[in-house]
């Protein structure tokens, strides 16, 4: 299965009467969120056929985005399991559960969805990175082992990267 996981969109720092989960999506968060979704929707691959999400507005407007971009016209699946501070065991539970070809994505928040790439990928995957607004990262998983990384996408270059191990970047031995 392809899973993308994707971080809301810049939200209000403040949402007076309607606390942390009424916070919206700025006139930034929307703009930013409108190119993700555009770039996500240009390859088959990466475009996803359903869509899960956290209820807390920022992360419902950011999926809807999403959805519209990928041209789909079901509604948004809006997950508990994906609010902040659930934990990462029941949404594991539910992908193992998933049963479509496409890819899913699943719209949430910090630190939550770094705890849920760390926990697909296992050990050394992804630990100490964390999603930024708007970002994304592909993980391909077949509900039992560790995943691997597809993608990590990189915002400013609307570019598909694949983060380097640390071991990796060490500089060749001259002989």
């Amino acid at each position: 299965m392809e899973i993308l996981i994707i971080r809301h969109g810049h939200a209000v720092d403040d949402a007076p009467d309607l606390g942390d989960a009424g916070r919206w999506l700025t006139g930034k968060g929307r703009k930013l969120t409108r190119r993700v979704a555009k770039w996500l929707a240009k390859q088959k691959d990466r475009c996803p056929g359903m869509i899960w999400t956290s209820p807390l507005v920022r992360a419902v407007q950011t999926a809807e985005i999403i959805a519209d971009a990928a041209g789909l016209t079901d509604e948004v699946s809006v997950v508990a399991e994906l609010s902040p501070s659930r934990d990462t065991a029941e949404i594991l539970r539910l992908l193992s559960q998933h049963q479509g070809a496409q890819p899913l994505a699943l719209v949430g928040h910090e630190p939550s969805l770094s705890a849920l790439v760390t926990s697909l990928l296992g050990d050394g995957g992804w630990a100490g990175l964390s999603l930024k607004k708007s970002g994304v990262v592909a993980v391909s998983w077949d509900g039992r082992g560790p995943g691997t990384l597809r993608f990590a996408l990189d915002l400013k270059a609307m570019k598909a990267v694949t983060p380097v191990k640390e071991a990796q970047q060490q500089a060749p031995r001259a002989r």
